[in-house]
């Protein structure tokens, strides 16, 4: 979606982007670490943006891409906005498992009027609205195992190119994928684990995706096995 197409829109079907660009813009490295300590001291700009959320109807956006691209951003940004407003002193609690599950599954937000956690928000405004995988290479939830996060809000004209530019970065780090040719093993991210379903169903199904991006390991052939990465829950700043 274009910014003239935008202003189109009767105000309350959208959020301004400015605020998260400016926000990605600034504070946000190439590799996709957060400067954090900053951000919270220049909060104002995505203030706004997660302030505008609240009177956002995403049901009447105008297209799929629309949808998605808004979703991605929206979760991003509420992560961003979260851990910018609480650090230092909550830096460490995804590492904590009660912590981290309290943090996505109970810690709400208002979004469109309603009162939304981030796992509702992951699991049904992305996963099961579009049933597109790629999107948990799109969306970041502040840890370091994470795929980077880009300095780049999504839109609607980019967004299914750029799921498909973040899943081939993704799947082509060495510290997200690494093949074991004597073994016929690869050890991928744990991501592959969580949402099985979301790349098929069964590890055939996985280890089918991932030849679409990892051409040197000859997934194709019968005998690979999957194993999973340990998921480093640290938080993703510098």
């Amino acid at each position: 979606m274009t910014r003239r197409s935008l202003f189109a829109l009767p105000a309350a079907l959208w959020a301004d982007d400015d605020g998260l660009q400016y926000t990605l813009t600034k504070y946000v490295t190439a590799e996709g670490k957060v400067r954090y300590g900053a951000l919270k001291l220049d909060l104002g700009p995505l203030d706004r943006f997660v302030e505008k959320l609240k009177a956002l109807d995403a049901d009447k956006l105008p297209s799929r891409e629309a949808k998605l691209a808004h979703w991605i951003n929206t979760y991003n940004a509420l992560i961003l906005w979260s851990f910018a407003k609480d650090y230092p002193q909550e830096k460490d609690r995804l590492k904590n498992p009660l912590r981290r599950a309290s943090f996505f599954f109970r810690r709400k937000f208002d979004v469109g009027g309603v009162e939304r956690t981030l796992a509702d928000i992951e699991d049904n405004s992305l996963r099961f609205a579009f049933k597109e995988p790629r999107i948990h290479f799109a969306i970041v939830c502040a840890s370091a195992s994470c795929p980077w996060l880009s300095t780049k809000v999504y839109s609607a004209g980019d967004v299914m190119t750029r799921l498909e530019e973040d899943a081939a970065r993704f799947l082509t780090q060495e510290r997200n994928v690494k093949i074991d040719a004597a073994r016929k093993t690869v050890a991928v991210s744990e991501i592959f684990k969580w949402f099985q379903k979301d790349f098929g169903g069964s590890e055939a199904a996985v280890l089918q995706f991932l030849g679409r991006y990892i051409k040197t390991a000859q997934l194709k052939e019968p005998g690979w096995k999957l194993r999973y990465l340990n998921y480093d829950w640290s938080i993703n700043d510098l």
